[in-house]
């Protein structure tokens, strides 16, 4: 569960990193929920979605895959939101040479894997601009593209477009091993969530769960989170400084 822009865990940020501060912790939290999932190894390529745009999928997929990469995980995320890529914009790095130019045979894997400043996290972007994204979907160079990633990589993590607005996702789920799906809290209507799942599963994806991202206390009566936040920076402060020997100071 990830707050609103107002708090840490801001829309737009990577916010996770290894000193576990307060607004990482949702993030840890999904790491953990995927790695107990992947537990015997087949759910590798995973297909993030949404049901409309803006509802924080991109910070989701980006945050998730740094948290991974702490623990040791090789992880790359891939941009197949070609009509609004964002995934480079969240890692700091240009858009380059991506998908498109692989599809083109200009580039190769090894070229389009960009590494990261975050430790065991490389991107592929979208590359030029790509007009017919079912062409590249149904490619066998796409089919290609994901199953050398996946022998790459611990995780591949797919950012797609939102399923209400673009049918990329016929063709994506055939490649991915599950799908996690994003619903933002007091934006996204029971009907959109309704009917974007059940397009999803009609189409054989395999969804495995889903984020509440954008939550605000002020517009929910079932839950408060301020105080939990405060207990756990308390927490993650005093085991940080039994680590270091500083509580005994």
């Amino acid at each position: 569960m990830f707050k609103k822009r107002s708090s840490t865990a801001e829309i737009g940020k990577i916010v996770v990193d290894s000193t576990y501060k307060t607004g990482s912790e949702g993030y840890d939290r999904l790491r953990d929920n995927i790695l107990f999932l992947n537990a015997d190894g087949d759910k590798k390529v995973i297909q993030v979605e949404s049901s409309v745009a803006s509802e924080g999928k991109t910070t989701t997929i980006c945050n998730l895959a740094v948290s991974l990469g702490l623990i040791g995980k090789k992880v790359v995320v891939v941009d197949l939101d070609f009509r609004r890529p964002k995934v480079h914009r969240q890692f700091g790095i240009t858009k380059g040479e991506g998908i498109a130019e692989y599809i083109l045979e200009t580039k190769s894997i090894e070229d389009i894997a960009k590494p990261t400043k975050y430790e065991n996290v490389a991107v592929v972007t979208s590359g030029a601009e790509i007009h017919n994204s079912s062409f590249v979907f149904i490619s066998e160079k796409f089919k290609a593209l994901i199953s050398a990633l996946k022998e790459k990589y611990d995780y591949v993590l797919l950012d797609c477009p939102p399923v209400l607005l673009v049918s990329d996702y016929i063709h994506i789920a055939k490649l991915s091993d599950g799908v996690l799906f994003i619903v933002a809290h007091a934006k996204t209507t029971r009907g959109q969530v309704n009917e974007a799942v059940k397009e999803l599963k009609k189409n054989g994806a395999n969804v495995l769960g889903a984020v509440f991202t954008m939550y605000d206390s002020k517009k929910s009566k079932y839950y408060r989170s301020s105080n939990y936040n405060t207990k756990a920076s308390r927490y993650y402060k005093k085991e940080n400084e039994e680590a270091t020997g500083e509580a005994d100071n």
